[in-house]
């Protein structure tokens, strides 16, 4: 299918969508502005902002019959998915608006950044969904109100909170193909007098698709807040304990034959992570509030390296390592009254220290990342409101191993414009800057002459239109996006390097429509236009970016107790991950299905899911040098009680 042919598909969907819809909707009341904590980092904004933000509730992920984030994310537009072992969750990494990488997309849960000062993705599998009220994920650069990593976009994981008054929880089990186990359990419970708290407990084991693919994960999260007449303070603690083996990549031609078999049987990667999160929110007027938050995540790793050294000569080694990462967000945020609505203003400051050391002594690094920000949020009219704001961010990263030092800086700036035609429509453009410091890790591995690594800037520019009635939703948006010096890996040079110049371009549709009440329908498609724009390689496509992308998804509620979901997801041809020459042959087109029941009765949920139902071999990671090859037909079936 043509990029061409596939928006005027698009196109045509989303006209029917309106057509359909907007006869009952535009009789309907004027619709309830949505509040988005990720455009302005709080709970108090109440109009609508100059960019793209999709919300993803927890129903939806319900519906679905997703068990893991990487299983959510896959179906977003937008969103394009590496997973280098195959288990979908701690090397997952998500890639948006055609950005390679571990760190070009800021994940966060409650505002607090999951990404690493490291070559490490943003360890997903910390995020146990039985504890997400709803994920938010902004496309775009939002470098002004979140500073290092918001390059492609930001994916902001709200968790649950309990209710006053209220007492509810879940206890839930799944068993499914290649022995899979996982329980989970939780409970959240308010008090009249403000007192509150929750605590969650998952505990899963599988052996995965791939061999020596075992994974041993268990999770508990407890928080306890307290609301009181002028505002909150809450306390949370999180413990992770994530064994994992490592199957490695295979041969291209190896995966053709057996693609479950591994080349690193004694490899494996464990992880204890210990959390400490404490938050205050007070309101200093009746306008303006004060809130601040402070985390603190210490990791500890233990990695075993073995096959692969030794086919080289090399002997096997281990390697102990520690993260700690902590987090300083205070920030203050007005909701001033004028004449034509609301006006928000946020202003900000964020401190992150990071140390990340092995015992060996091959690394030992320390990053220190500052920035202040500000940002206002204006309505003109009545129907027209510009966002704008600035951030000024600095970086100091020493390489105690090496014995080297080094420090840097930026600005970022953004400007949006937000008109609300009707209650249904808007329209909507900015212009915004994101950046991405290259960490102390990267630095300490560049090539001979380079001493350290140019900080990664990005111009955007986006416009879009949404329309939304009760029945129907539609959002379309265009972008195109300059980076500079892009900062990635190397694997031939076997070091980090910034690219030459690049261009991303493309186009995001979203469309959502319930036919009636037994049937619903969603889908979205993303067009990226990823290509160099200097260099040797100029006007070659970006590797491993696809240009058409294409998810549907259909619901059926044939009675009030079962719910049938039918996912599809399209992933078109793209170029191998390290093919920047263009002269390999391309990666085939994926398509996948997925099938999830539900059966419900009074406060017992039974479900069945099929995953990759038509049983298609596919690759989570392709190369010239081999694949992580992904899992095959598998399913699952859970027991869920909820009260």
């Amino acid at each position: 299918m043509s990029s061409k042919s596939t928006v005027f598909l698009l196109s045509g969907l989303s006209a029917a969508i309106i057509s359909i819809v907007a006869p009952v909707s535009i009789a309907a009341e004027k619709k309830l502005d949505t509040v988005y904590v990720s455009a302005t980092r709080s709970e108090t904004a109440t109009m609508p902002v100059a960019t793209q933000i999709k919300v993803i509730s927890e129903e939806e992920i319900r519906v679905s019959g997703a068990k893991l984030l990487s299983e959510v994310l896959r179906t977003q537009a937008g969103i394009q998915l590496t997973d280098s072992d195959g288990s979908g969750a701690r090397n997952v990494t998500a890639s948006m608006r055609g950005l390679s990488g571990a760190n070009n997309v800021l994940v966060l849960v409650d505002g607090r950044k999951l990404n690493n000062p490291s070559l490490a993705a943003p360890a997903l599998n910390t995020v146990s969904l039985k504890d997400v009220e709803r994920i938010e994920i902004v496309q775009g650069s939002a470098g002004v109100l979140y500073g290092d990593q918001a390059v492609g976009g930001v994916i902001n994981i709200i968790t649950k909170r309990a209710a006053v008054g209220e007492t509810d929880g879940t206890i839930s089990a799944t068993s499914g193909t290649d022995n899979l186990e996982d329980y989970t359990a939780s409970v959240r419970q308010g008090f009249e007098n403000g007192l509150s708290y929750s605590v969650s407990a998952q505990k899963r084991n599988a052996d995965n698709y791939r061999d020596n693919n075992q994974n041993a994960y268990e999770n508990v999260l407890g928080n306890v807040r307290y609301d009181f007449a002028k505002g909150f303070v809450f306390v949370e603690g999180q413990a992770i304990d994530d064994e994992l083996r490592l199957p490695g990549a295979i041969s291209n031609a190896q995966a053709a034959v057996d693609a479950r078999v591994t080349y690193s049987p004694n490899n494996y990667g464990d992880q204890q992570t210990d959390l400490i999160r404490v938050g205050t929110g007070i309101d200093i007027t009746e306008a303006w509030q004060f809130l601040a938050e402070y985390a603190d995540r210490d990791e500890d790793s233990i990695a075993f390296y073995d096959d692969y050294y030794l086919v080289d000569g090399y002997s096997p080694w281990r390697s102990d390592s520690n993260l700690r990462v902590k987090n300083i967000t205070p920030r203050v945020v007005g909701n001033i009254a004028t004449s034509n609505g609301v006006a928000v203003v946020t202003m900000g400051y964020d401190h992150t220290d990071a140390d990340y050391t092995t015992k060996d002594g091959f690394t030992n690094i320390a990053q220190k990342v500052e920035g202040v920000y500000a940002q206002l949020v204006y309505p003109i009219t009545e129907k027209l409101n510009v966002s704008t704001g600035v951030r000024y961010s600095t970086v100091d990263d020493e390489n105690f191993a090496l014995g080297t030092a080094h420090d840097d800086k930026v600005n970022a700036s953004e400007l949006g414009l937000n008109y609300q035609i009707d209650p249904q429509w808007r329209l909507f453009a900015r212009y915004a800057d994101g950046f991405r410091f290259a960490n102390a890790d990267e630095n300490g591995a560049v090539l001979p002459g380079v001493e350290f690594l140019e900080v990664q800037t990005s111009q955007s520019y986006e416009a879009g239109a949404a329309w939304a009635g009760e029945k129907a939703s539609v959002t379309y948006s265009l972008y195109h996006m300059a980076l500079n010096d892009e900062i990635t890996f190397d694997s031939f040079a076997y070091a980090n390097i910034n690219l030459p110049d690049s261009e991303r371009q493309g186009f995001i549709f979203e469309g959502q429509l319930q036919l009636s009440d037994e049937i619903g329908l969603r889908a979205n498609y993303t067009y990226t236009d990823a290509e160099l724009s200097e260099g040797v390689n100029k006007g070659n496509a970006v590797p491993y970016v696809s240009e058409n992308t294409l998810n549907f998804a259909i619901n059926f509620v044939p009675t009030e107790s079962l719910i049938v979901n039918l996912e599809s997801i399209y992933l078109g041809t793209r170029y191998l991950n390290d093919d920047d020459a263009n002269a390999m042959e391309k990666v085939s087109a994926l398509q996948l299905f997925n099938l999830n029941v539900i059966w419900e009765y009074k406060q017992l949920e039974l479900a069945g899911r099929i995953k990759n139902l038509t049983n298609e071999r596919y690759a989570g990671l392709q190369a010239s040098w081999g694949q992580y090859p992904q899992p095959e037909r598998n399913y699952e079936a859970s027991i869920t009680y909820r009260f």
